[in-house]
């Protein structure tokens, strides 16, 4: 399914199940929610992964700013026929989620804001790495975004090898993509007069050994939330859907 310059990958259920709007981070793309699309969909959810432009398989240009990227999800909703949505968004896609909430759709009943921080502060010498040396700036995300226990044993998961699974989802970018991404993040600014009219209920899902989005950091932003819950995952880093997903399923669920 093609929505213009999203690259949008729908498992659709029943015409009146609920749909779930799953929105990747910096150079990622839809695989990130592989084991939370099939679980979904196998609870009879209709669900939504993507690759947003120039990540994955989508070859539209990268977009500059969250702004731009929050705009195509607006589009998106709007030609759903769903009643009942949620939107996911992981790391750069929670600001994305953030941003798509000053719209206040009423299709939209709850948001789940993974891996986040408001602002968004991007350390400089991991920027300036990005644009320099985008394979090296990966490596060092990787390394800085994995708990111990992970590099250690390669996975929660039996067979698999997650540093290695999550350096080829990102190195597939294209050159010049990660630091478009991580500039994005950086340069994002919330208007907070708005934000605060969004009666949208959000649950925020921090990992408590995440460095590049820190515990207390969500902390901040679910204060800040008119309404908002945090979770917390005990020995995750940055990439929760990966590291932990049996853990986010759970609390997604749950928040419902």
């Amino acid at each position: 399914m093609n929505n213009s310059q999203l690259q949008v990958y729908f498992k659709k259920n029943t015409s009146k199940s609920p749909l779930i709007i799953f929105i990747h981070g910096a150079a990622c793309d839809h695989t990130l929610w592989l084991y939370q699309t099939r679980y979904f969909f196998n609870k009879n959810f209709s669900v939504i992964s993507m690759d947003l432009p120039g990540h994955g398989k989508n070859l539209s240009k990268p977009l500059n700013s969250i702004k731009e990227l929050s705009n195509l999800i607006k589009k998106l909703i709007k030609r759903l026929p769903n009643k009942e949505i949620y939107l996911v968004g992981h790391s750069m896609g929670s600001l994305i989620c953030l941003e798509t909430s000053l719209a206040n759709f009423k299709e939209i009943k709850k948001i789940f804001l993974i891996g986040t921080s408001y602002p968004m502060q991007v350390n400089k010498s991991l920027l300036l790495k990005s644009k320099t040396d985008q394979d090296l700036a990966i490596k060092d995300m990787i390394n800085w975004s994995l708990s111990d226990r992970i590099k250690l044993n390669g996975a929660n998961l039996i067979g698999l090898n997650l540093p290695n699974l999550i350096n080829v989802i990102m190195s597939n970018s294209r050159k010049g993509l990660l630091y478009k991404n991580l500039s994005a993040c950086n340069n994002f600014i919330l208007n907070k007069n708005k934000i605060e009219e969004v009666k949208t209920p959000f649950t925020i899902i921090a990992g408590s050994n995440d460095i590049m989005t820190s515990k207390k950091n969500s902390e901040i932003l679910n204060d800040m939330l008119f309404n908002s819950n945090l979770e917390i995952i005990n020995n995750v880093g940055h990439f929760h859907p990966l590291e932990s997903p049996l853990e986010v399923n759970d609390i997604i669920i749950k928040n419902l």
